[in-house]
């Protein structure tokens, strides 16, 4: 495998450019995978199960995404601090959709940098982000075709990723209770991340 590692400096200034709260850099190994989480998407069922390419059942499992991880030496993690007003209203939407973009602007940034093997993740569901007002998943259509290829991104948490082991690896906090009534000012994040290899 060719050393990035002096591409790496780049690619986290270009995170920050981007508007990102902390970027970090981990051993790809490290990416905790569990299949618990990929579950949590059909059991209690999410909204957007089997409705776009991006989430299950039409991503890798779990034990497809351990095996396709050993081909990446790095995983650039990156997160967005969010107030939790935003976090549990419909805005929501809209910090998922800059979430996908910056995956994919990572993504190809890397690309162009000469990391040939480079792919981006984000947290949430492209449908909710991008396609809410369509009625169908334009790629899981018969004309096969993502709306928004340049920026819609797969559900980490459909493949199984530990959100919460994933942050303590980049030394974030994160309070696993969503509050019923938040704190003016408190917030919570929303995380992405790029494979790098």
């Amino acid at each position: 495998m060719e050393d990035y590692s002096v591409l790496i400096d780049p690619l986290i200034s270009r995170a920050f450019t981007l508007g990102v709260s902390d970027v970090k850099l981990l051993d790809a190994s490290l990416l905790p995978i569990d299949e618990k989480f990929a579950d949590f998407c059909k059991e209690p069922l999410c909204p957007s199960h089997g409705r776009s390419k991006s989430c299950p059942p039409h991503v890798m499992e779990p034990s497809e995404f351990r095996k396709y991880l050993q081909g990446f030496l790095w995983v650039l993690v990156f997160k967005f601090d969010v107030p939790w007003e935003v976090l549990l209203s419909d805005d929501r939407r809209d910090v998922s959709r800059v979430l996908h973009e910056t995956a994919a602007t990572l993504e190809m940034a890397a690309i162009e940098s000469g990391v040939k093997k480079a792919k981006g993740f984000a947290g949430g569901s492209c449908k909710e982000a991008f396609c809410k007002d369509y009625g169908q998943c334009q790629a899981l259509s018969s004309e096969q075709v993502c709306r928004f290829p340049d920026a819609a991104r797969q559900s980490m948490s459909g493949m199984g990723v530990d959100f919460k082991t994933l942050s303590t690896l980049a030394g974030w906090q994160m309070d696993t209770r969503i509050p019923k009534d938040p704190i003016p000012d408190s917030t919570g994040f929303m995380a992405g991340c790029v494979l790098l290899g």
